[in-house]
């Protein structure tokens, strides 16, 4: 990719941007106080926080789909304290702290020449000699901290490197090739050879591996890479006052292909481990106590099905104590029916109590199915689709793929609302979806 990059723009003048000044120094310090055992970023502000970090426990974590043709779920349960003073609700979500892999880790030291020294600590402020206006250390790196814990906790190593990173690089870059490739990349006249290059690559990392004779500072990363940034998670269980141990569960899936780094980094973990999470603030997509008398439908495909197991279990807990409940019904869609239906023997326990009243199933993937897709459940389910729509007293969740099935699903009650008796138009069906979903009427599990 760079041999070809360097032939097309051979001779051709560059258009840099200025490089800008660096502003943090780094003093390595033999005399300091140990470091944190926590997460270095457990007492930095969270986004989206409604808790303080929680230092947590994993008390079960267990694969519960595996096979050909579909992706590996893990289901995984954290103990942790019951003083956080937080309630959690059927649809809240949890924020991971993440850690960086220890072989980007280790890759990153070698080629900073560190990897020797990976665990002295340094103190990090700012150059006093610095004409940067304004200049702090940004609020996620600690004043203390060793060179491993910094890159491997603080740093996130996989997002986009930003044209002035890449600008940055070439005063440390020794290799006349390695320099103009860089040059090139972060030249306005290069903006097709960045995207195709650094937009599709995995971050610093991969950008790194380009140019071997690349060896930038550590100041200058802490300058430049944004937060590595906690991985938001569904809770798939109910809150339930006075358990003991108090618990929260989750349930994610491992992609092979191109994995992500949060879990890999649970999958690998064993009974006992330590796990930093946080509460996050409840969204528009809660299933709270008031909901319960409710009629809902709820919506989802692949792990958008756990957060209503919690929705399930509250409803199991408030109808063992003689509660009256709104009608529940699920159309969720997996791949085969054989293999990857997420939690079939809970959601067939909730059929049996009478927390679930019916259960739609669709499998992409599966020869014999009837239905393939959620939408074709819906479709011919419309009629309960429109009674919910119209009911007041009636709740539609989805949770799926925001970007994907979302907008789907939308499009799917567009339709079916426009097949019924009596339809309006789909401009002002369209209207109707839209303010239903700002009353809450019409919920969908768009994270934070």
């Amino acid at each position: 990719m760079s041999t070809e990059v360097l032939l097309e723009f051979e001779g051709k003048k560059l258009t840099l941007p200025a490089l800008p000044s660096s502003y943090i120094i780094l003093e390595e310090n033999t005399d300091h106080a140990p470091l944190p055992v926590a997460h270095l970023q457990a007492n930095v502000t969270q986004p989206f926080g409604a808790s303080n970090v929680v230092e947590a426990c994993v008390s079960n974590l267990t694969t519960i789909v595996e096979g050909e043709d579909v992706k590996t779920v893990h289901d995984l349960t954290l103990s942790y304290p019951p003083d956080t003073g937080h309630r959690h609700w059927p649809g809240d979500t949890i924020g991971i702290l993440s850690y960086n892999t220890d072989a980007d880790v280790e890759f990153l030291l070698a080629r900073l020449n560190l990897l020797s020294k990976g665990d002295v600590v340094c103190k990090v402020g700012i150059d006093k000699k610095t004409t940067k206006k304004a200049a702090k250390v940004p609020a996620f790196v600690p004043a203390v901290v060793s060179y491993r814990r910094l890159i491997k906790e603080c740093l996130d190593l996989h997002a986009v490197p930003k044209k002035l990173l890449i600008c940055s690089l070439t005063p440390f870059t020794t290799d006349d090739d390695d320099r103009r490739f860089l040059e090139i990349l972060c030249s306005k006249e290069g903006n097709a050879a960045y995207e195709q290059t650094v937009q599709k690559g995995k971050g610093i990392i991969s950008l790194l591996q380009l140019v071997p004779s690349c060896r930038p500072t550590v100041a200058l990363l802490i300058e430049h890479l944004p937060r590595l940034m906690p991985r938001p998670y569904s809770i798939a269980n109910a809150y339930r006052e006075g358990a003991s141990p108090t618990t929260v569960r989750f349930i994610f899936s491992h992609n092979a292909e191109n994995p992500g780094i949060t879990t890999s980094h649970l999958r690998a973990l064993g009974k006992g481990a330590t796990v930093h999470f946080y509460f996050r603030q409840s969204s528009a997509f809660v299933y709270e106590q008031r909901d319960l008398r409710r009629n809902i439908i709820m919506v989802g495909t692949g792990t958008g099905m756990s957060p209503y197991l919690s929705f399930l279990q509250l409803r199991a807990d408030a109808l063992a104590q003689g509660e009256t409940l709104g009608r529940a019904e699920l159309i969720v869609g997996f791949r085969y029916r054989d293999r990857g239906y997420l939690c079939k023997a809970e959601v067939e326990e909730y059929l049996e109590t009478g927390a679930l009243d019916a259960c739609y199933e669709a499998f992409s993937r599966d020869p014999n199915a009837r239905h393939k897709y959620v939408q074709s459940q819906m479709k011919e389910n419309g009629k309960k689709i429109v009674e919910n729509i119209h009911n007041p007293h009636a709740t539609l969740y989805v949770c799926g793929d925001s970007k994907v099935l979302l907008p789907q699903i939308t499009e799917t009650v567009i339709d079916i609302l426009a097949e019924a008796p009596g339809a309006e138009d789909r401009d002002a069906i369209k209207t109707l979806i839209g303010r239903l979903k700002k009353e809450g009427k019409y919920r969908e599990d768009v994270w934070l």
